[in-house]
């Protein structure tokens, strides 16, 4: 048995074991997975072999995804299997354990899947769930926002509109946590196209794309995911909703899902609009891996100094030892002058404070609770407390559906 990175020669038997495993009419989607990608080097495709036969394969996708207002390197894992001759033999196994060293040897910080699988699997490897949260409304067509004469919106029209929308969307993502940064070249790859990265519709203001809705309508429901809109143009949102409300009743639907959370702008109007039950849900589960913690955690902290610098009380030198990660544990010392620093281990640290699970940890760092949700249950000072507080705030965030690898 081998576990490496692919060979040229072997991609052919890559892609027909990905078609024997998720699609028998794949071969042309996992082709341009790789070829279509401008970002894909041959390492990336992981595999077994087992005498001269690829028998279990994965890929890595290198990007960046914003935890707080920073920005990480993520190794994506996708297309995990096995062929089916093979399984139960522990060389998926095997290959997800090899995949964590690779990611090491690329200076990832943080691995990510999405798993249709059982969790189990990964959990004994390591891996920690994260939830990702949406909702489902009852379609009320007889009620939606009035139309806006000033706002217009039409079909995405990728020749013409394409560059306005990547701007939106790093100008409305800027500071929006759990998002990828996509590059402009990131919009042009075969695999985006294929996930069905680009927008349904884009609406106008004066000519100029002032928000866009990434949507699809099937037989029972409109699944909306995504949204993007100038955070000074609201008015465009309630184009949007209206927008969305009138293709639900042409085409006779009672349902929405919404593939982002509740509290976002775009969801509120909706929500208001429609009047109706609204079910939390929540989608394929997305799972993390520390690969390296304490890159990672430097990576936050130009914005925890920033925070610390905007804050209205001052802290003195303090060291606290961060909760483990996949067996990984580092303290954060403050220097006493509003710089920080993660190190192995300091004199006079104190523990976190709080009992935090490796799913609690995570939701912190993104932002998913903050600090005082749990600061009740602490036992550090009050001084340490609100120093947490502050590196750790509350935040929206939202894990746009169509980058899951």
């Amino acid at each position: 048995m081998e576990i490496r990175g692919a060979r040229e020669s072997e991609l052919e038997q890559t892609v027909e074991l990905s078609c024997v495993a998720f699609n028998p009419d794949g071969h042309e989607r996992y082709r341009q997975y790789m070829k279509g990608d401008s970002s894909y080097r041959l390492p990336q495709t992981r595999v077994v072999v087992v005498n001269d036969t690829v028998v279990s394969t994965l890929r890595v996708w290198e990007r960046r995804i914003r935890m707080g207002a920073s920005l990480v390197t993520v190794g994506g894992i996708g297309g995990v299997c096995t062929h089916p001759h093979y399984r139960g033999v522990g060389y998926a196994s095997a290959l997800m354990r090899d995949t964590i060293a690779y990611l090491q040897t690329i200076a990832c910080d943080l691995g990510v899947l999405f798993t249709i699988i059982p969790e189990a699997f990964y959990k004994q490897l390591g891996w920690t769930s994260f939830p990702m949260h949406g909702f489902d409304v009852a379609c009320n067509s007889a009620v939606y926002a009035a139309d806006s004469p000033a706002c217009q919106v039409t079909d995405f029209n990728a020749e013409t509109d394409l560059d306005a929308v990547a701007r939106l969307y790093d100008i409305a993502n800027a500071q929006q946590s759990g998002t990828i940064a996509r590059t402009r070249a990131y919009w042009d790859m075969a695999p985006c196209r294929i996930r069905g990265v680009l927008p349904t519709v884009v609406a106008r203001r004066a000519g100029h794309i002032r928000g866009y809705l990434n949507y699809e309508v099937d037989k029972k429901r409109v699944e909306v995911r995504e949204v993007g809109c100038d955070a000074n143009d609201p008015e465009v949102l309630d184009a949007l909703v209206s927008y969305i409300l009138k293709a639900c009743e042409s085409h006779g639907l009672e349902k929405i899902a919404v593939k982002f959370p509740s509290r976002h702008p775009f969801s509120e109007r909706l929500i208001a609009a429609c009047d109706s039950l609204v079910t939390k849900t929540e989608r394929s589960k997305m799972m993390l891996y520390a690969v390296n913690l304490s890159v990672l955690l430097r990576h936050l902290i130009v914005g925890w100094e920033s925070r610390i610098a905007d804050a209205e009380e001052t802290f003195p030198a303090l060291a606290v030892r961060l909760p483990v990660l996949n067996d990984q544990q580092v303290v954060l010392r403050h220097n006493g002058d509003g710089t920080l620093q993660i190190v192995p281990e300091a004199a006079g640290a104190v523990d976190f404070g709080v009992d935090l699970s490796e799913a609690d940890f995570w939701q912190l760092l993104f932002g998913e609770i903050g600090w005082e949700q749990i600061s009740s249950e602490v036992t550090v000072s009050a001084e340490i407390s609100a120093f947490l507080a502050v590196l750790f705030p509350k935040r929206d965030v939202i894990f746009w559906s169509p980058d899951q690898y």
